[in-house]
């Protein structure tokens, strides 16, 4: 698959949000030809940049870099204690309750590089549900995480027994090989420099309305 140019969100001197394409690495691997997220963006501004946090691979979305070292300390703070607030879009199997509104489960690694929810052991990992459209063979959720655990989200989506759709780790493949329906959906912060209240939206990939909405009614604007 072809990268050529990243979507930007929101630039200015100091930060940049882009929009991730799936199947694409937040940063370089072991495979020196494989492109990856952070070397793109850095070629198209012209500059090294700083890389504040991750989305799965074939997770779409906003992901959001720096430009200069200066904001560096006050952005991973910011991180650290949860002074950013997430929002995922997800499309889920089957009909999510809409009394699942809170999702607490530890987290712990398992075999195979996977991750799984424990009983005993593991680390904290809290969620937030909101229905937000639903035909019954699927459901349109908003997913607020109050932690940043590995695979949290996917994972929550399983205890509930409704696996994130084209979830080939912890789900099901889609027989097309569509990416999952996941989505990083909008990032809600004070700006490191001026403290204006920043909300920067993504808009969801096009193959989102063929495959993932489709029969979908109601819920807010797609775009």
């Amino acid at each position: 698959m072809s990268y050529s140019k990243i979507s930007v969100l929101f630039e200015d001197e100091v930060l940049i949000a882009v929009n991730k394409p799936a199947g694409l690495p937040i940063h370089i691997t072991l495979d020196p030809t494989r492109p990856d997220l952070q070397s793109l963006v850095e070629k198209q501004v012209g500059k090294t940049l700083v890389l504040f946090h991750r989305l799965d691979l074939e997770t779409t979305g906003i992901v959001l870099l720096g430009k200069k070292n200066s904001i560096n300390k006050t952005m991973t703070e910011m991180f650290m204690h949860r002074q950013i607030k997430k929002i995922y879009w997800a499309i889920v199997d089957g009909r999510w309750s809409s009394d699942w509104k809170e999702i607490k489960t530890f987290i712990a690694k398992a075999a195979g590089g996977n991750w799984a929810n424990v009983r005993k052991g593991g680390a904290e990992a809290i969620s937030r549900f909101r229905v937000l459209a639903s035909n019954g063979d699927k459901t349109w959720v908003e997913v607020s995480p109050q932690t940043g655990r590995t695979h949290q989200i996917r994972l929550h989506c399983l205890e509930r027994g409704h696996p994130i759709l084209g979830d080939r780790r912890y789900g099901k493949a889609h027989p097309q090989g569509v990416p999952m329906a996941l989505h990083a959906r909008e990032l809600r912060f004070a700006h490191p420099v001026s403290g204006e209240k920043m909300c920067i939206t993504a808009p969801v990939p096009d193959h989102w309305e063929k495959y993932w909405f489709a029969d979908l009614k109601g819920g807010p604007a797609r775009t």
